[in-house]
C-alpha cells in the first residue's frame, strides 16, 4: 500500500511502498535513508535518562573545584557558586547560571523520563505532546556543556595563582553532560504519535 513520506534530509513528500524485510527506502532527491527509526529508542532513552538522574544530584552537591590558596583550603559546588553571584549582586548572571545547569537539564531529564514511562497509556498523547514541546523549547537553554567548559577553562586560569583541582562533583556533572546527550539523540519523537502496535515494532 502506498503513503506519503516526507524526507528528514530535504523535506522531498514522495509516496513509497512497505520495504521488503531487510531492505531500505531512499529519498528520490538526496538519497538519504527514508523511515529510518532508531532501534530500541524507548529502552535506550529511559536508561539514559535515568542515569542521569541518579547523577544529577551529585553532579550539584558535591564540589567541582577544589583550591589551595595562601594556605587555606576551599570547596566549592554548583550551588555555592549560584549563592555566591547573588551575594555579590549578580543577579542577571546567577539566575542564568541557575537555569542552565540546574533548572532546564532536571526538566528535560524528567520530560524524557515522563514520555517513555506513558508511552502504553493511549490516554496520554497530548501530555507527551507538551511535553517533548517543553523539551524543545528549553533545548538551546541547557548548556551544561558551556557550564563544564567554563569549569576546565577556570581551573586553568586559577593554577596560576593556586592549586586547583577538580572535585568529586566534576565527574558526576561530566556523566550528567554525556548521558543527558545520549538519552536525546537515542530519543525517537515518532514514538509518542504511533499506533500501540507501531510502538511496540519500533520501540
Amino acid at each position: 500500500m502506498d503513503r506519503l513520506m516526507a524526507c528528514q534530509t530535504c523535506g522531498l513528500v514522495q509516496e513509497a511502498d512497505e520495504p521488503p524485510k531487510g531492505s531500505v527506502l531512499r529519498c528520490a532527491r538526496c538519497h538519504f535513508q527514508l523511515d529510518h527509526r532508531r532501534p530500541n529508542s524507548r529502552r535506550r532513552t529511559l536508561a539514559f535518562s535515568l542515569a542521569a538522574l541518579l547523577l544529577y544530584f551529585p553532579a550539584n552537591l558535591y564540589p567541582v573545584v577544589t583550591a589551595e590558596y595562601q594556605g587555606r583550603h576551599s570547596e566549592t559546588t554548583v550551588l555555592q557558586g549560584i549563592n555566591s553571584l547573588y551575594a555579590h549582586k549578580q543577579f542577571f548572571i546567577g539566575s542564568l547560571v541557575f537555569c542552565t545547569s540546574i533548572l532546564t537539564p532536571m526538566v528535560k531529564i524528567l520530560g524524557l523520563i515522563f514520555i517513555t514511562l506513558t508511552l502504553d497509556r493511549p490516554g496520554g498523547k497530548k501530555a507527551r505532546t507538551w511535553a517533548y514541546e517543553i523539551i524543545r523549547i528549553i533545548d538551546p537553554w541547557n548548556m551544561l556543556e558551556v557550564f563544564l567548559l567554563a569549569i576546565g577553562v577556570s581551573m586553568v586560569e586559577m593554577g596560576e595563582i593556586a592549586t586547583v583541582h577538580p572535585g568529586r562533583g566534576v565527574f558526576a556533572f561530566s556523566a550528567v553532560v554525556v548521558l543527558t546527550l545520549l538519552a536525546t539523540l537515542s530519543f525517537d519523537p515518532r514514538l509518542i504519535w504511533d499506533s500501540p502496535a507501531e510502538q511496540k515494532r519500533h520501540e
